[in-house]
């Protein structure tokens, strides 16, 4: 397996082979736990599966055709849904139809021009429960208001704003000047992150049909807790941030793919599994393989994943993938240039390819990827480049900020598939 690649590597081209990537077939029968696909499929074993030279093409069908109309990419965006599902994430069950809400705590903070409220919510089934703890910042009058869900790890009896990977910077505080809501929610509540501790706790002895693992539960909880700020009339539906940071990333990511009602997806410096190349890595750099996960973090895949170890040149998807499907809602992903680990090369290449599926759905101007100095956290700059960018989008507002600079511009690209030659009917 060669998974390190230079900045200005070769550029590959797919042999005919390549077009054989995709081996599935329909079937009828629904699976347990399947998300709501109109139709299932078959995915191959790694054993099964071709070499792939370069990033796959997002737009080659099941039967080995290419997209040419929006209806084919609908079909095609479900069917990447669940490959995903598939081999990476598990399958998450539909949002429970009733939670239970409780407020535990309210005060007014920022010279009383904001409030923080904790809360916790509730979900029963199968004669079990499971409450998670949610907080949230939020300008004084009460209304709906543009919203970021945050999947965190929350201390309660913190500073507002804070968490445990923003100890400098109170995101909160800027949130309320512009007029957002911000909250929090403590994600090991549904699904712990101790490897020991397994299944045992969180969400799953509610759902023990679902296959999925602790990013996909994560991800499915941003659209829980989304349940709870509508219900509550504080979420204005219509501006719906997601964000998250490290493994949080991974999961944020996974919510925007399986929830459009999320208008932004906002993964931050999330690395292998997340935003980053699962092939490619800047040489001379430690690469953060699907093996280093084995042993360590195997909860938060689903075990299929875990076939590509020393095998990711069979891999029939990349990160690429996973940030097309939310087109043509909005992507922006920030990251630290000296982030190595997180990849930073590979997030570039795969956002590069995305982005052909964004602007040949006539939304290129909504991916955006911003870069700093810096290592591995989600600091004030990201947060502002976070709001500059969801300001941009929801209220057209002007920004000086570049979502389009390039840190490896001079870098070929693994790929040579192109859009399709006719722009998408609406």
């Amino acid at each position: 397996m060669n998974v390190v690649v230079a900045r200005n590597a070769r550029r590959y081209f797919p042999s005919s082979f390549t077009m054989a990537l995709v081996v599935a077939v329909f079937l009828e029968i629904p699976s347990v736990g399947a998300v709501e696909d109109k139709a299932e499929y078959e995915f191959a074993n790694v054993e099964n599966l071709p070499l792939q030279k370069g990033l796959p093409d997002p737009f080659l069908m099941p039967d080995c055709k290419r997209v040419q109309t929006l209806q084919d990419w609908r079909k095609q965006r479900e069917y990447i849904k669940a490959m995903l599902a598939h081999y990476l994430y598990g399958h998450m069950p539909p949002r429970p139809k009733k939670i239970e809400i409780k407020q535990v705590d309210f005060k007014s903070i920022y010279n009383s021009k904001g409030v923080e409220e904790q809360y916790t919510l509730t979900i029963r089934r199968k004669g079990k429960s499971v409450t998670c703890h949610f907080l949230i910042v939020r300008p004084s009058l009460k209304k709906r208001y543009p919203t970021i869900i945050k999947n965190d790890r929350v201390s309660f009896g913190a500073s507002p704003g804070r968490s445990d990977l923003s100890k400098s910077f109170d995101p909160g505080s800027e949130a309320v000047k512009r007029g957002y809501l911000l909250c929090r929610f403590h994600r090991t509540d549904l699904a712990s992150d101790d490897q020991e501790e397994g299944r045992k706790t969180g969400v799953y002895p509610l759902y023990p049909e679902y296959d999925w693992g602790a990013l996909d539960v994560w991800g499915w909880g941003h659209g829980v807790v989304l349940d709870a700020l509508d219900q509550l009339g504080m979420a204005d539906m219509s501006k719906v941030v997601a964000t998250g940071h490290s493994r949080g990333g991974k999961a944020a990511l996974c919510a925007g793919i399986y929830d459009d009602r999320i208008a932004i997806t906002a993964p931050n410096s999330s690395g292998t599994g997340g935003t980053g190349s699962l092939r490619y890595f800047e040489q001379g750099q430690n690469p953060q393989t699907i093996r280093h996960h084995i042993g360590r973090n195997e909860h938060w895949f689903h075990p299929r994943y875990f076939q590509f170890a020393d095998k990711e040149d069979h891999l029939p998807f990349d990160a690429h993938f996973a940030k097309a499907v939310i087109a043509p809602r909005a992507l922006v992903n920030c990251h630290a240039r000296q982030d190595y680990w997180a990849n930073p090369y590979g997030t570039e290449l795969t956002h590069r390819a995305a982005e052909v599926v964004f602007k040949w759905l006539d939304a290129g101007n909504r991916i955006g990827l911003h870069w700093r100095d810096g290592k591995h956290a989600q600091n004030k700059e990201d947060w502002t480049a976070l709001l500059d960018f969801a300001d941009k989008h929801f209220f057209d507002k002007k920004t000086n900020r570049r979502f389009d600079n390039w840190n490896y511009p001079d870098a070929e690209l693994p790929f040579d598939w192109k859009a399709p030659d006719v722009a998408p009917v609406k």
